[in-house]
């Protein structure tokens, strides 16, 4: 090997990363392999076997187990647009501010499965090096596979002629870049057409390697779309499968394969979000109702008026809060429909007006009330003119969610092929149809979560019921309308009524017929809000949870997140027992009682 070409190499135990000429090496398990595509050296029991070793003929009697961890699309979010999102850190809880492990490594998946390792005299763990965008994007999936496979051939070349079974464990959409990865092993077309395989001249899959065991972890699994391929799979292949009744993502959101979600996280700040809405809660309406009433009595009315004020600036920045929120969510979305892209900027022209609206009047009631305590100064300062014509187009719905414009708008931008989804296809927490016949390890896990004993089943069964429902139907309108009806309760989406119920005492004429409109436009949502309602949350959590929704038993994001999450939080014990079972390297002697 000329020293021309090599800086430095070095192989330690598995770790090392060099520069060659400028150029990233990275270590991919036997060998040293530089990203300028020239071999360097691969070292083999010890043995260093030059620039151009030819593949090792077989060991007659060698069986050699692989297992592949792939991370998912969700937990953690892609919020970065990282294109190597869902990594090793995904399994070893790596705290990201001090990229240290936790008290949770301990006993999480990773670490149990290492445990395996040494009771095994050929198996073989490899959680290190494979990573992808975790994008819930259909072709990000594709590509993943295609990388899979690419990453597999780099770290193990010397063992091409090799019987090698692999165990490959995957979580959410992970398992379906596995299945994705099934179809691309399967076929020398797919194969030959990809811009990461074909550059390499690898044509097809090593023919002495089979895949021996699928663990899928609260993977949704697809109609249509990245099926289980039969044709490398070993004849005793084992399919393991976990899965939790509360996870809402496997059993709802994962329909939707979306074109942007990191851009889609990224800009949705629940906490600012959040805060809109307390601070509008907050809000006392007894106030405001008490100072309205008692207009024209001198005696005590300053008294009234100056709480009603200030209870009416908190109410108008609330709502300030939650529409600069929805602006900075929507405007990040990204669509290609021109006709869509139309309507999504003509909504947050609206949006906009909206927003200089609370902020004027928020200014208006914050500024004092200098100019007296009367009708029309309390008028005046709601700038009704200013606001009615906005409220009364954003939130017009004539009679159902599928008319309102406001859903029938949100509905065109998750639509598919519309907007932000590329496709929606209806997923199964099973993957019984794609088996065809071989036998399924079935590990329900949802006793295991924290909301099991919330006695909520009931309730969350029939929000999902009525939400898959209606996402099969493809009425995303109605869809929408039950996903926001969990954000507020009938009683306090009543008190916003109420809120324009009070301000009928002080207007007339024209503005007045526009209240009317509004009050009717509200009542009809709200007789939605109140029948989608589940009340899939505690009281008692709602208090103790009052700053996280994530850690909040029943809300929308916990269940999207930390039910859909627990699968791989630990190695539960049917999983390990039906790994342990399909691995093919003889147990070592002294793990046989055991």
């Amino acid at each position: 090997m000329s020293n021309d070409n090599v800086a430095k190499i070095s192989i330690i135990e598995g770790d090392s990363i060099e520069i060659v000429k400028g150029q990233h090496t990275e270590y991919v398990g036997k060998m040293t392999y530089s990203s300028s595509k020239k071999l360097i050296a691969t070292a083999e029991n010890g043995k260093l076997f030059g620039d151009n070793p030819e593949d090792p003929p077989k060991t007659k009697g060698r069986i050699i187990d692989i297992l592949m961890f792939v991370a998912g699309t969700t937990d953690p979010g892609n919020t970065e647009g990282t294109k190597h999102k869902a990594n090793t850190s995904y399994w070893k809880y790596i705290d990201e501010k001090t990229k240290k492990e936790t008290k949770e490594s301990l006993n999480n998946l990773w670490n149990k499965i290492k445990e395996l390792k040494p009771q095994f005299t050929d198996l073989h763990i490899e959680g290190d090096f494979f990573s992808w965008s975790g994008d819930n994007d259909t072709k990000e999936r594709i590509k993943a596979s295609e990388r899979l496979f690419d990453l597999l051939l780099r770290m193990y070349p010397g063992w091409k002629n090799q019987e090698v079974h692999l165990h490959l464990i995957g979580h959410s959409h992970g398992g379906n870049v596995i299945n994705q990865f099934t179809e691309l092993i399967s076929s020398k077309d797919m194969i030959a057409k990809s811009s990461i395989l074909k550059p390499r001249k690898i044509t097809e899959f090593p023919k002495e390697w089979k895949i021996k065991s699928i663990t899928f972890l609260s993977t949704p699994f697809f109609q249509k779309k990245h099926q289980l391929n039969h044709g490398k799979l070993h004849k005793d292949c084992k399919i393991i499968n976990v899965h939790n009744e509360y996870d809402l993502t496997q059993q709802l959101i994962a329909d939707f394969s979306l074109t942007n979600l990191e851009g889609l996280l990224k800009s949705f700040q629940m906490e600012k979000f959040k805060t809109g809405i307390e601070t509008l809660k907050s809000v006392n309406n007894d106030t405001i109702l008490t100072y309205l009433k008692g207009i024209g009595l001198p005696s005590s009315h300053k008294k009234r008026a100056v709480p009603a004020w200030k209870e009416m600036a908190k109410a108008f920045l609330g709502i300030n809060m939650m529409t600069k929120e929805f602006i900075n969510y929507i405007d990040s979305l990204k669509i290609e429909n021109s006709n869509l892209q139309k309507e999504k900027d003509s909504f947050i022209s609206l949006l906009n007006s909206l927003l200089r609206w609370t902020y004027d009047v928020y200014n208006n009631y914050n500024a004092g009330i200098a100019k007296g305590y009367d009708k029309i100064t309390w008028a005046q300062n709601l700038n009704l003119t200013q606001g009615l014509r906005v409220l009364n187009i954003l939130f017009d719905i004539k009679s159902s969610p599928k008319d309102s414009y406001l859903l029938n708008l949100l509905a065109g931008v998750f639509g598919e092929n519309k907007g932000i989804t590329d496709s929606i296809d209806e997923t199964s927490w099973t993957p019984k149809k794609q088996t065809k016949g071989l036998s399924i390890i079935d590990v329900p896990i949802f006793e295991s979560d924290p909301y099991n004993s919330r006695n909520k089943r009931k309730e969350f069964d029939t929000f999902l019921k009525g939400a898959q429902g209606a996402v099969h139907a493809r009425e995303l309108e109605d869809l929408l309308m039950r996903l926001f009806s969990q954000f507020i309760k009938p009683l306090e989406f009543k008190k916003i009524i109420g809120y324009i119920d009070d301000a009928e005492y002080i207007v007339t004429g024209n503005l007045d017929a526009q209240l009317k409109i509004l009050r009717g436009n509200l009542r009809r949502y709200d007789t939605f809000i109140t029948r989608y309602y589940a009340g899939l949350v505690t009281e008692q959590d709602e208090k103790t949870f009052k700053e996280d929704m994530i850690k909040r038993p029943g809300s929308l994001a916990y269940l999207a997140m930390a039910s859909h999450s627990l699968s791989h939080t630990q190695l539960w014990g049917k999983v390990e027992e039906g790994l342990k079972s399909s691995f093919s390297s003889e147990k070592k002697a002294k793990y046989n009682k055991k």
